[in-house]
């Protein structure tokens, strides 16, 4: 239930940087599917469908932008996961919740951690219609960024 919600919040996490360091449109996907598509501002539009909610991707122009600025896109989205996650183990860890709204919560904490574990390992994901061989987690483009840096 939540995983299409912490999907968006970590492909929002690297859209941020998009914008701030390109100049062109910047595309958020979360699901599969035909679903709902919302302009957000004049450069970015947000595609949502809950049928497979872990499948993300943000679409941006990578001709313009340096090195640094790629390295920041791709850490946006694991920074966001990891600061909703780090919230709700504040939350849940520092306070007397009731069971009611702690059971969710704890629902929530772990989505995001294993958004979060599953973004940042370096491999290739579940093959899905747009990555056939798998899409690359941020881990894995980091690390291939990096390297051909060098």
């Amino acid at each position: 239930m939540f995983r299409p919600l912490s999907t968006f919040l970590h492909e929002m996490g690297h859209a941020f940087f998009a914008i701030g360091f390109t100049s062109g449109e910047v595309v958020v996907r979360v699901g599969k599917g035909r679903g709902r598509k919302f302009q957000i501002g004049s450069r970015l539009l947000v595609e949502l469908s809950f049928g497979n909610g872990w499948q993300g991707h943000t679409r941006f122009s990578h001709d313009e932008i340096s090195w640094l600025s790629r390295l920041l896109i791709l850490l946006g989205g694991p920074v966001a996961t990891f600061m909703v996650t780090s919230l709700t183990g504040l939350i849940l860890f520092t306070q007397v919740l009731s069971v009611w709204l702690e059971v969710p919560l704890i629902s929530w904490f772990c989505c995001n951690a294993l958004a979060f574990f599953r973004a940042i390992i370096p491999m290739r994901l579940k093959p899905t219609d747009l990555f056939p061989e798998g899409p690359p987690s941020d881990g894995l483009q980091i690390v291939n960024l990096v390297l051909r840096k060098k």
